[in-house]
């Protein structure tokens, strides 16, 4: 940073506050004092043109650097012109407008013509409507819905903490062996944490089906109801096989990964305290027994800080021993 020599003391603490442009204007001051007042060297010097350089160097006060910004409030004219149609006219635009917030500036030309016998142009209807923030329509954004096959209704977010069984969370993980592609299904109950992870070859709504037999024969409880998001693999028959099971099934909203956080935090679980410690070879027989293994250690020996340092397997029983039973819908 340059010494700037031609400033008093008190001033060169306020530099800091200074813009960039800023400091380049009091650069071109500072060169032009330092040499001796040269203002065609200074010019030629930072490629500035006379009335731009003159312009800052008759603004400039040592005493008072803000003078070096740039204030748009001296590029404002004195004087502004003002509209000149009469107040009546400007009254019965607003009238029309207020009673029909939709009609244009076209239709409220044509009914002063015809009906008041006023002429207006529609440029000066809209400078009309522009200044009086009342007569603005708000244009609502239209949300549009994708037409869907099935009613996607969120789950309520009392059912994740209401009852064991109340809400089973399902979701997907893509996991990669050596180039190999698999597909983790993981379902999570949501109050007891109670948890079945299994894999597969391909990610489509028969696997998903699949997967949700499996889960209903390893959970020691019903389910009660299942959420997903809106992924193609839990719909067709994945949501059949849950009306043919009389479960209600609940779909997150779109882009929304916390109406799903159970599962979502169950999948970073399987990878970072388990899938990141093992060497696996790229079978799907192999991926299987990976899973089987986290299923028992999540549900058996892994103690879960939410269930007070209870393993889910405690949990349910717990839960079953006091006389506990399923919500139900």
């Amino acid at each position: 940073m340059r010494g700037f020599k031609i400033l008093p003391v008190m001033s060169l603490s306020r530099i800091s506050t200074l813009s960039r442009d800023g400091l380049k204007r009091l650069e071109w001051i500072d060169w032009y004092y330092t040499h001796e007042k040269n203002a065609e060297g200074t010019c030629r010097h930072f490629s500035l043109s006379k009335s731009v350089f003159y312009r800052w160097l008759n603004r400039f006060d040592k005493y008072n650097l803000a003078t070096l910004e740039f204030d748009t409030q001296t590029r404002r004219p004195e004087h502004l012109r003002k509209m000149t149609t009469p107040r009546e006219v400007i009254s019965l635009v607003c009238q029309i407008r207020k009673d029909d917030p939709e009609k244009s500036k076209y239709e409220i030309q044509a009914e002063l013509r015809e009906i008041h016998g006023v002429t207006l142009g529609y440029n000066t209807i809209q400078k009309i409507i522009n200044r009086d923030p009342r007569l603005a329509i708000l244009k609502k954004k239209i949300k549009r819905h994708k037409n869907h096959k099935i009613d996607r209704m969120p789950a309520a977010y009392d059912l994740k903490d209401r009852d064991v069984g109340s809400l089973v969370q399902v979701d997907t993980k893509h996991y990669y062996v050596l180039g190999e592609r698999y597909y983790i299904f993981a379902a999570v109950d949501c109050k007891s944490r109670y948890a079945y992870t299994y894999a597969y070859t391909r990610i489509s709504s028969s696997s998903a089906q699949d997967f949700l037999t499996r889960v209903k024969a390893y959970f020691p409880f019903p389910m009660s109801a299942i959420n997903t998001d809106n992924g193609s693999e839990y719909l067709l028959y994945f949501h059949k096989l849950t009306k043919d099971l009389g479960i209600p099934h609940y779909f997150s909203r779109p882009r929304t990964p916390t109406m799903n956080s159970r599962v979502e935090r169950l999948i970073q679980t399987l990878e970072y305290e388990f899938l990141n410690y093992q060497t696996i070879s790229p079978e799907i027989s192999q991926v299987r027994e990976m899973c089987e293994k986290f299923n028992t250690k999540y549900n058996q020996q892994r103690y879960h800080r939410a269930l007070n340092y209870q393993t889910p397997q405690m949990y349910v029983k717990t839960y079953l021993q006091k006389g506990g039973q399923p919500f139900s819908i």
